[in-house]
């Protein structure tokens, strides 16, 4: 089933606005999601699944108190059901002094907004086609002996944001993921890619990646723990900068005094830029946040320097700022969040980051990642799928998966090298990361 097309979407939108009670503000919610995912194991797809859904919130404002509902289906009476939870959740919420208003057309700023990532032929994309993706994988490591497992999915979705206030935003998205992780009898490997176009996911490219890495990942050895030079894979790089998001670039954190972030400060290697982009195309854009406010370009770090933070409006109030456009459903505990982070790119590539190592280790991905102390940025996990030694500029031996508790700071402050090629890694719903190879000096393992 379809994505029902922008103006059946904004007219409910509008029947919601037009049964809240007089004298209130209120901010309508849409997002409805057409999904489909593929499942594979041991050299078979085992599930195909689908499915389309819509979810209808509503935040309600009056007399200084907030009400919120939210109710997902297609019900007749859904518009009115949504307003009376909201209005009696809102009644029976204590009252506030300073209540976040809903942003007007100027603080959304709409015109300013980049159109959002679309492909129709992932809208339209198969069972037929992920299969056949599939299969291609799956024939790779069958060839070889080993068993491959993972998925492929493809999503569209579309959100609209009305509020009183004259907001009325509407984009729709798509993206395409495949996953693989290829086992052999002592070792695995493992690749994916993500675009918004399905036609740009390479399953020959997963395939490759996955299956070389299986091969040379077998009969791994112990290595000691201690303080190695690693190159880290983009796989490894979008998930360490991902928990350095979530740690500080929110302003929310800075206002509760848990952010590492020092602005004016050199906290990381000069090369080190870092900055959040919903309009770059080599991500996955999308124009606005979920108070329908467009998303500005903010910089966290450039050259290793400090420097801003993402707004929501209610931390945009305690600053006395405008919001940049980063917003969760509001309210909300956690503060505005950085959803489509930019690693810049560097002038090497990763073999010639490899080939200035003499004695270190590569590392393709990380496991079961946990903090441990968030204002030093300091995280632990495992590597997984793909851990090899480095010895004068060659990746030779494979090594046993090892822990490692590390500072993301700390790392970044020893980078001597960034690939100018990048990845782009879709880790959750609604959010992206670019991310290149990483040359970094000392990085330490604990067991």
């Amino acid at each position: 089933m379809a994505l029902r097309d922008a103006t059946s979407i904004l007219a409910l939108a509008d029947e919601v606005l037009r049964r809240v009670p007089g004298g209130s503000d209120a901010e309508v919610v849409i997002d409805e999601t057409d999904s489909a995912l593929t499942r594979y194991a041991l050299n078979a797809i085992h599930q195909n699944v689908a499915e389309t859904g819509v979810r209808l919130r509503l935040r309600l404002i009056r007399d200084g108190r907030v009400g919120v509902a939210e109710l997902r289906g297609e019900a007749e009476d859904i518009a009115d059901r949504l307003v009376r939870a909201a209005e009696d959740a809102r009644r029976l919420s204590p009252a506030q002094e300073n209540v976040a208003p809903l942003p007007d057309p100027a603080v959304a700023r709409a015109e300013e907004a980049k159109p959002a990532a679309w492909s129709d032929g992932t809208a339209e994309a198969t069972p037929e086609q992920r299969a056949d993706a599939v299969a291609v994988v799956a024939g790779a490591a069958a060839a070889k002996g080993l068993e491959a497992f993972g998925a492929f999915e493809t999503r569209a979705q579309q959100i609209a944001v009305v509020n009183t206030r004259g907001v009325r935003r509407h984009a729709r998205s798509t993206v395409a993921r495949m996953t693989a992780v290829v086992r052999g009898d002592d070792g695995a490997g493992y690749a994916d890619r993500c675009a918004a176009d399905v036609g740009a996911v390479d399953p020959r490219a997963v395939a490759a990646e996955s299956v070389d890495t299986a091969l040379r990942n077998q009969g791994a050895q112990v290595v000691e723990p201690g303080d190695y030079e690693v190159i880290l894979a983009p796989y490894a790089v979008a998930e360490m900068i991902e928990y350095l998001s979530w740690l500080g670039f929110g302003a929310l954190a800075r206002q509760e005094e848990r952010s590492f972030m020092r602005p004016g400060e050199r906290l990381m290697s000069q090369g080190v830029t870092l900055r959040d982009d919903g309009s770059d195309p080599l991500g996955l854009p999308f124009p606005f946040d979920w108070e329908g406010v467009t998303a500005q370009p903010v910089t966290f770090v450039e050259d290793g320097v400090c420097r801003d933070f993402v707004y929501d409006t209610p931390a945009a109030m305690v600053d006395g700022v405008r919001t940049t456009g980063h917003a969760l459903p509001l309210p909300n505990t956690s503060g505005p969040v950085a959803t489509h982070l930019v690693m810049e790119p560097g002038d090497r590539t990763p073999e010639e980051l490899i080939a200035a190592v003499r004695n270190g280790l590569y590392v393709t991905r990380f496991w079961y990642v946990r903090e441990v102390h968030p204002l030093r940025t300091v995280i632990t996990g495992m590597t997984r799928e793909g851990t090899f030694r480095i010895e004068d500029g060659r990746v030779t031996t494979p090594v046993r998966d090892l822990r490692f508790t590390q500072s993301i700071v700390g790392a970044l402050d020893t980078v001597q090298g960034i690939s100018r090629d990048r990845r782009l890694e879709i880790p959750d719903e609604g959010s992206a990361t670019l991310a290149p190879w990483l040359h970094i000096g000392r990085f330490h393992f604990s067991s």
